[in-house]
């Protein structure tokens, strides 16, 4: 059966992973025939293919979360997932209002860079749909921002990148960023 398992894992592993997210990058959806591997080496991306442009969105604060829901289902043999990440942007203004708003009408592709460097790809195949809420809050020290939900549900899960294509995605992050 081709769909044994093939490695285990050492209950004691070292303490020495963080948390916490660096940015995302954002891509407008297509079918930029991504090469991608799935094997005990891990979900790997190899090569960001026909994609040429992505914007990035740096992440600074605490409000910000991700996880994948494994979903499967024997009666109709099939298994789901579906990734969930939810990210603060600062500050709402009229240029900022615009790109939400062109996200949530999209079906944006979202790499994640996590603070420990790796990057990962949510919404490989079908892209990923984003809601959320705008606000101000009473209080000086309040939320005056945006808080995103990107959600996806895809056949495999997540991509994390190799060097090379963290190196050639970051190439490509838009010198068109809205100004902090």
């Amino acid at each position: 059966m081709s769909c044994n398992i093939s490695k285990g894992k050492n209950a004691l592993v070292c303490k020495n992973a963080i948390s916490g997210f660096k940015a995302i990058y954002l891509a407008n959806y297509d079918e930029y025939n991504f090469v991608t591997s799935s094997t005990d080496s891990g979900n790997i991306l190899t090569d960001l293919g026909d994609l040429t442009e992505v914007f990035k969105y740096s992440l600074k604060n605490t409000g910000n979360s991700f996880s994948q829901a494994i979903t499967s289902n024997r009666d109709t043999g099939t298994t789901t997932f579906s990734p969930v990440l939810t990210f603060i942007l600062t500050k709402l203004d009229k240029e900022m209002e615009y790109q939400v708003k062109m996200m949530a009408w999209g079906r944006p592709q979202v790499f994640v860079e996590l603070s420990s460097g790796q990057i990962f790809l949510m919404g490989t195949e079908e892209g990923n749909e984003v809601a959320g809420t705008a606000q101000v809050g009473g209080a000086k020290d309040s939320l005056n921002g945006y808080t995103l939900t990107a959600t996806g549900v895809e056949k495999d899960p997540i991509f994390y990148l190799n060097d090379v294509s963290v190196t050639a995605l970051k190439a490509l992050a838009s010198a068109s960023n809205i100004p902090g």
